[in-house]
């Protein structure tokens, strides 16, 4: 089974596949693979300089991050652009290494910050929705990344396509800090894993 978990920034997505990881599954974060892919796979690299020039990678070999952000984060042309390059390698990269977990684990974790706008919640057999008031996402994100509130909302609002098809999850974990989260996250292990009943989390 491949179940996809995802939700916007500061929602709690890392910390509750780290629970899962505790548990024994298998975890694949998506963002985290594509920017490993994003400097060590020649034609990912030769792509990008191509459509961004030189700049977009450091004398060191490192992706110049301030530089991409820069030119795609207001440029909807540019942002696909490397989405285009980016995305079918990471999908590859994911076949590649789900073919091997599936083979020793009954089910894995993929976790992506986009799911559904992109029509990748369609290749899972379930998805998780992990949501979070606004105000507490802000907060999270603002201490962990040291980012202006203003930044993080701006992000926020970027993904409000993406969130308004959460409804098409078939499991909402509520990450508020008042409600008791490992409890629901041992409950779905067990679901995912022995094949019982599937609990009422929505």
């Amino acid at each position: 089974m491949q179940v996809g978990i995802t939700g916007g920034i500061g929602a709690g997505k890392s910390f509750i596949c780290r629970v899962f990881k505790v548990l024994g599954t298998p975890i694949y974060n998506a963002d985290a693979s594509a920017k490993m892919l994003m400097t060590e796979d020649p034609e990912i690299i030769n792509e990008i300089k191509e459509v961004f020039g030189e700049e977009a990678y450091l004398e060191n070999g490192k992706l110049n991050r301030t530089y991409l952000a820069n030119q795609i984060f207001n440029d909807q042309k540019k942002l696909t652009a490397i989405n285009e390059i980016v995305h079918p390698r990471v999908a590859t990269h994911y076949e590649n290494w789900v073919e091997i977990q599936l083979k020793k684990h009954p089910y894995v974790v993929k976790e992506a910050a986009l799911m559904f706008s992109n029509g990748n919640y369609k290749k899972m057999d379930k998805v998780i929705v992990v949501d979070a008031p606004i105000e507490k996402r802000i907060q999270r994100v603002v201490a962990r990344d040291h980012r202006s509130a203003k930044q993080i909302e701006d992000i926020i609002e970027k993904q409000k396509k993406e969130e308004e098809l959460f409804n098409l999850a078939d499991y909402r974990l509520n990450n508020d800090d008042s409600t008791l989260l490992i409890p629901q996250i041992i409950e779905l292990h067990k679901t995912f894993s022995v094949g019982e009943k599937e609990s009422e989390l929505i």
